[in-house]
């Protein structure tokens, strides 16, 4: 980090987007390239400045037409992840993990509690083991059952590493948001980041298996 700091590279950014049943998008001019993203701010700080805002290029806003439809909200939630690879045979463990959600007013909150813990466990079944090949060779051969589809077992989580915060509401009068399965969803970029920092290498498709890892470091 003092190295970051020393030589004025990017230690943070801020980014802002609106959706109206689609997001905003924005060109931003970064050095070397033209920045396109779902975003319609952006802002950088180098080493240990002030954030500085980025002036975009152009922007587009979703049409007003779309204010028809319904909108439901939903709660915002983050995750980071550590993973251990075995260099020899590729097996991943993951150590510690930490999730963080803020569901407005919560009903029930030992139910919501629950439902990030099996988001989590979702999560790590999408990332890393779970496949359905298509044709004679998936479970259209109707022959599959657990032995070929696998999922997240209590072996593949951090049963004792997996923190879990639920954010108090931004105002008193909050409404609840909707949990269901959107808590997995930061769940599996947050392994295939940590697997990356690990290796060097960035997969694009799902899920990494072993023997993928394994090529990987080999």
């Amino acid at each position: 980090m003092r190295q970051n700091d020393a030589r004025g590279f990017v230690t943070g950014a801020i980014a802002h987007s609106f959706s109206r049943w689609a997001w905003s998008r924005a060109r931003f001019p970064l050095p070397g390239e033209q920045y396109h993203a779902d975003i319609d701010a952006l802002a950088i700080r180098r080493g240990r400045a002030a954030f500085e805002r980025i002036d975009r290029v152009s922007v587009k806003f979703p049409p007003t037409n779309n204010n028809r439809i319904a909108t439901a909200y939903t709660s915002m939630c983050g995750t980071l992840v550590r993973v251990e690879i075995e260099r020899a045979t590729g097996a991943l463990r993951i150590a510690k993990a930490y999730s963080v959600f803020e569901c407005g007013q919560a009903l029930v909150p030992e139910v919501v509690l629950g439902q990030s813990q099996g988001g989590f466990a979702m999560g790590v079944g999408y990332a890393l083991l779970e496949t359905l090949p298509p044709f004679e060779g998936g479970p259209g051969n109707g022959r599959w059952n657990l032995g070929q589809y696998r999922i997240a077992r209590g072996s593949d989580l951090p049963l004792r590493d997996l923190e879990i915060e639920m954010l108090p509401p931004l105002t008193p009068d909050e409404p609840p948001k909707g949990m269901a399965e959107v808590v997995m969803i930061p769940v599996v970029p947050a392994i295939l980041n940590a697997i990356f920092d690990a290796t060097g290498r960035r997969f694009q498709s799902l899920p990494v298996t072993q023997t993928m890892l394994k090529g990987a470091l080999a």
